[in-house]
Parts: C-alpha cells; sequence; structure tokens
C-alpha cells in the first residue's frame, strides 16, 4: 500500500511517538559497535542522528527515553520550503566524524507537523547508503499521500527507508489511538526486541504450544499487553478499500487548495509557509501594525474562534511569526466549511485589529 518492502516486518503502536521510538530503537541495536541489549551504552561512544529544524517533537522524546541526550540530536538548516538543506547535512555529518563522533541515523520528514514539508527522501537514501547510516522516515500523516496520484510524488524514496512510522488515525481517518512503525530488516526489528521466558514460550504450531506459529507483537516492540489494534485497521481497509482512502485524501487536497485560492484573494490574509499537501499556515494582516502586534492579534483570533466554535484551528510560530494553523485530514470536511473559517477569521480578525487601534491611539 504504501510501496514498502514485502520482507519488512510492523507493528501496530499507541501512535507515530511510539513508532518513532520503536524505529530509532532498531537503528541504535543496529549501528551501535557492541551488544546494547546486554552492554548498554558505552561512555566513549558518541553516536550522533540528525533531523531537520522542522522534525516533530516526539523524535527528541525518542532520542531521551534512548538515553542517547537531546544534544545526539543534530538539528540542521532548512530551506525557503522547509526542507532539510542537503549541503548542510553533508557538512555536519564530515565535521563530526573528525570530532570523533558517531553518525548513525538521519531522520527524513515525510510532512511535518509545523509545516507540511517533505524532505528530499531520495537524495537521503543515497546519503544513507554512502555514509552507512540509519533512514528514518516520520510519516506520521504525509506517508499516506502514497494512496494520492496527485500527491505521491512527494513521497518519492519513503520505499527505501529503513523504518518507516506512521499513524493511521491521522489520514486514514481511523479512530485514536492506532500508530504503525515498519522496518525493512525483519531480523534485526526482532532482535532489538525479543525476549522470551519459559512462560511466554510459544510457536511450534499444533495444540501443544501456546500461540501456534504466528509472531507474538511483544517480539517487535516494548509492549506485551497490548490493545487489538489491528481489528479497527483490518475492518476499515476491507470495508472502504484503499482506492476509496485515496479518493478522501484528493478529496482533503481539493479543499485545501480551495483555502489557499481564499487566502491569496484576500488583501487581509497572508500564507506564511508554502503548501505542499494539507498544511496550512497564514495569518491575517493589517498595514498599520508591526509584526509585534500581528502576532499577537492572530492569538487572539485563535482563541476567539475556538471559543465560538464555529471553526476549529491551532496556532504555531514560524519564523517568529504567529499563524493560524490548519491542518485538513477530515473525510467529513466540506469545501463550503472553508468559506466559513476564512469569514470567521476576517471577521475577528477586523474587530481585533479595531481594538489594537483604538489602543494604540490612547497610548501616551
Amino acid at each position: 500500500m504504501l510501496g514498502y518492502p514485502q520482507s519488512a516486518s510492523g507493528v501496530l503502536t499507541t501512535g507515530g511517538s511510539a513508532a518513532n521510538l520503536i524505529g530509532l530503537t532498531v537503528a541504535c541495536n543496529a549501528k551501535t559497535k557492541f551488544d546494547l541489549r546486554s552492554d548498554g551504552w558505552k561512555v566513549d561512544d558518541n553516536m550522533v542522528m540528525y533531523a531537520s529544524q522542522e522534525v516533530h517533537s516526539s523524535i527528541q522524546k525518542s532520542v531521551e527515553l534512548l538515553g542517547l541526550g537531546s544534544s545526539s540530536l543534530h538539528a540542521i538548516p532548512v530551506d525557503e520550503a522547509f526542507q532539510m538543506n542537503l549541503d548542510a547535512l553533508h557538512s555536519r555529518i564530515a565535521e563530526d566524524r573528525t570530532r570523533g563522533q558517531l553518525p548513525f541515523c538521519v531522520i527524513g520528514a515525510a510532512g511535518t507537523t509545523n509545516t507540511g514539508a517533505f524532505d528530499d527522501l531520495n537524495a537521503l537514501a543515497d546519503l544513507c547508503e554512502q555514509e552507512n547510516l540509519w533512514l528514518h522516515v516520520d510519516g506520521a500523516f504525509g506517508a499516506w499521500a502514497a494512496l494520492s496520484e496527485s500527491a505521491k510524488h512527494r513521497v518519492a524514496g519513503m520505499q527505501r527507508a529503513d523504518s518507516l512510522a506512521v499513524d493511521l488515525h491521522k489520514w486514514m481517518y481511523m479512530p485514536v489511538e492506532i500508530g504503525c512503525v515498519l522496518v525493512s530488516n525483519h531480523d534485526l526489528h526482532r532482535e532489538s526486541f525479543e525476549l522470551t521466558p519459559a512462560y511466554l514460550t510459544h510457536g511450534g504450531g499444533g495444540r501443544g504450544i501456546a500461540g501456534g506459529d504466528q509472531p507474538w507483537f511483544s517480539e517487535y516492540g516494548p509492549q506485551l499487553s497490548r490493545q487489538f489494534r489491528a481489528l479497527k485497521a483490518w475492518i476499515s481497509l476491507k470495508t472502504h478499500g484503499v482506492r476509496k482512502y485515496g479518493r478522501l485524501i484528493e478529496q482533503n487536497l481539493r479543499q485545501t487548495r480551495y483555502l489557499v485560492n481564499l487566502i491569496e484573494a484576500s488583501e487581509e490574509m497572508e500564507l506564511c509557509a508554502p503548501v505542499p499537501l494539507n498544511i496550512v499556515s497564514f495569518r491575517y494582516v493589517r498595514a498599520n501594525l508591526d509584526e509585534k502586534q500581528l502576532n499577537h492579534l492572530n492569538a487572539r483570533i485563535v482563541v476567539e474562534i475556538q471559543e465560538e466554535g464555529k471553526v476549529v484551528l491551532s496556532g504555531s510560530l514560524i519564523e517568529s511569526k504567529y499563524v493560524l494553523h490548519v491542518a485538513n485530514t477530515n473525510h467529513r470536511t466540506r469545501i463550503e466549511d472553508f468559506d466559513v473559517l476564512a469569514r470567521e477569521v476576517l471577521d475577528v480578525g477586523r474587530k481585533i485589529a479595531e481594538d489594537v487601534g483604538r489602543e494604540r491611539e490612547v497610548r501616551p
């Protein structure tokens, strides 16, 4: 479905954060120079990994949980499209090797949460092959662009990743929580987690030993007791089919482009980042307000619109600008919903801007 190797192993997790943690755990075990499971981290082993400065916070949490420390995660600058700068990545890897550090993993983004940006996954795969690095791709929602005819080029090269994290409760419209991690090397995946004491012995087939010949998911992640997450994924896919999911994703993309057109046609709204997929970052603007006032104004817009209950959006920061943040991943979204959104932003923005203007007039 995602073009991932048939020989890959995978496990459904509580969400994208757990999926990233599992993928990076396998990367650590695969690229260390010693037995990490039995000996733990060596004091003199300075393992480092790389991701764009736009990477999701769950990556840093995973690095910290692995005991590497957040300083081992090297943030690489991005270009004007918020894509990882490959020249900067090459240079940082070379510098780190010179300092005696051990680069072991690059984390590529297939749709960042803040801007919806996609790293050049083919280029990252080429680099990782040349440098003997593990390539992990965080495709929490963006990986599902593979089901869209108009957007699947965004994830070209994703199938070359050593591990891939995705969330089915995002752009596959399934109830939370249901993330998934895929690992291209089945043996490395299992070796990173397998632990079978006598009271959990299984396999062998027949009725003699519990569990039959089927693998246990506890051998592919940290959880032993776990929910039956596969059931809702299986039922959803069997009921609707992959093609219908592709059509719904295309529908969300058309709606997103409609919103972009509304923003670009207005003198009172501006885009604050490119829109490669379904994440739209924009803000309300007034020529007579400075950046600090615009940030304050847009933060108030988010709160007031949420409290009105007509539409729901969130806020974020992009290059010091406070932006209105829209992530269109709902199969029930209608095109007219974006007319309501634009109208509300303009109405509330004008009202707040007038208040800001009056405050400036009375200020000594």
